[in-house]
């Protein structure tokens, strides 16, 4: 058997045919990874979603995780004229495609070197089917000129995922990400994890399903990745092509641990029927992530650590960090959401079925922390900020909404110097637009947050010693 043949068999038995018959959930429920679970702003669900996820190959996941945990203490600080530098210059081999390539793209990564750059030429590349799947430790794939609408890679909604990383320091860059049948990018443990992926200044543009997907297979897990400086989005355009009752979606993870998603912007996330996930999204036992200078708008729920109260099994978990331990079941591990834009101003998105159901939310997480983030919508959602079941314990901290502060049923919340009740879009530069930056006028933000929750703003910028409440320092 060739190599390509292998990776096309293995390509169908991890991601599925994309004819499969599409799952139709009923009224008052919607679809998550697979199975149709209750809507989420029902108090009186059990929310045990314990659906399986297709994208997992297996979920044999019996295996105890002792690493180190990552410290997840304020990120060292960016250049504020400069928070997404372009990549260095490729070391190495160096192998250079242009569109006329495509056709031949399935065999020609799959039998990539390691430690090898590819390098595409501007250009809109068809893939009618091809495929990008890494298998290689150390390849790159970026667009040559740096600029992602400059190198397009086109699915036509006949392409399943557009690159699949299976392999250790894997980097995909400045390239679009166009019209996957599924997911843009897809990072897969396989044979003994796949650590270290950077996936930095793309676009990934209407997607089928969701726009990232990070999981494991089996045991073998992906670890330590980056997401940065990329743009996340789904277009009135593309809205048509989602199917299985708005399964999509900015970011999904499951078991993932040491992530950092910074610096990123994800729109549109919504449905006209059916409750989309997250913007940002970690669930099904990730840890150590960090979530922080993000712009979130129009999506139907920002950002999330945790969704689930039922442990589907053999899933994974984390000896190391030790305050999470004695509990049954927990969906996210000490998960950090800090210095992000939530918003939402769209008729559509608040005509829609479900509407703007959340900005922030953090369900069956332990050790979380929500700090110095600014939400505002022109509209009420049903929260702006929530914290949900018994085993939840985060700490939220000085952050600005513009509707409600929603603790709903978790046991251990420490709340610190928030402020609800910031309706007047007009103290940011453009609020409908999302920009959520402190115009130059009397607000109650300015000097008002306790000391100690976060040492930069959204910017980078660094706080003062008063500092302000929000992703902002005026």
């Amino acid at each position: 058997m060739t190599r390509t043949t292998l990776g096309l068999l293995l390509a169908l038995l991890l991601i599925g045919c994309p004819t499969a018959e599409p799952v139709t959930c009923g009224a008052g429920t919607h679809l998550e990874d697979g199975e149709c679970v209750a809507d989420a702003d029902d108090d009186d669900a059990t929310d045990d979603d314990d659906a399986t996820d297709d994208d997992d190959a297996t979920d044999d996941d019996d295996a105890t995780d002792d690493d180190d945990a990552t410290d997840d203490d304020d990120a060292t600080p960016v250049d504020p004229t400069d928070p997404c530098p372009a990549l260095p210059a490729p070391s190495g081999p160096i192998v250079e495609l242009d569109s006329d390539d495509a056709s031949s793209f399935t065999s020609l990564f799959a039998a990539a070197e390691p430690n090898t750059t590819y390098m595409l030429a501007a250009g809109t590349y068809d893939l009618q089917g091809q495929y990008l799947w890494i298998t290689a430790p150390g390849v790159t794939v970026r667009g040559a000129t740096g600029i992602p609408g400059d190198v397009v890679l086109d699915g036509g909604y006949s392409t399943t995922e557009i690159v699949t990383v299976l392999a250790d320091d894997v980097t995909i860059a400045d390239l679009t990400l166009y019209r996957a049948y599924t997911h843009g990018v897809h990072v897969v443990g396989s044979s003994g994890d796949t650590n270290n992926t950077v996936l930095h200044n793309l676009h990934v543009l209407d997607p089928g399903e969701q726009a990232i997907k990070i999981n494991q297979s089996g045991t073998d897990y992906a670890d330590g990745g980056t997401v940065s400086c990329s743009t996340l989005e789904l277009t009135d355009a593309g809205r048509p092509n989602i199917r299985n009752n708005c399964y999509t979606g900015g970011v999904d993870a499951h078991q993932a641990r040491g992530w950092t998603y910074r610096d990123n912007h994800v729109e549109g996330f919504w449905c006209e029927v059916g409750l989309s996930e997250h913007g940002i999204h970690l669930w099904r036992a990730n840890a150590d992530s960090v979530i922080e200078r993000n712009t979130v708008h129009d999506c139907a729920r920002g950002i999330g650590l945790g969704l689930s109260t039922s442990d589907p099994g053999n899933i994974r978990v984390y000896p190391d960090i030790t305050e999470c331990q004695g509990f049954d079941y927990l969906d996210d591990w000490t998960g950090t959401i800090r210095n992000n834009f939530v918003s939402a101003s769209s008729a559509g998105l608040f005509a829609s079925a479900d509407g703007f159901d959340s900005g922030i939310g953090v369900w069956n997480a332990c050790g979380a922390t929500v700090s110095h983030n600014t939400v505002w919508s022109s509209q009420a959602p049903f929260s702006s900020i929530e914290w949900r079941f018994p085993n939840t314990s985060v700490l939220v901290a000085n952050n600005a909404v513009s509707h409600n502060l929603n603790p709903r049923t978790a046991d251990i919340a420490t709340e610190v110097t928030n402020l609800d009740d910031v309706v007047d879009g007009s103290i940011f530069v453009d609020a409908a637009g999302g920009d959520l930056h402190l115009l130059d006028t009397p607000n109650t933000l300015v000097g008002a947050a306790t000391v100690g929750h976060a040492d930069h703003d959204i910017d980078g910028d660094p706080r003062d010693a008063n500092p302000d409440v929000g992703a902002d320092e005026f």
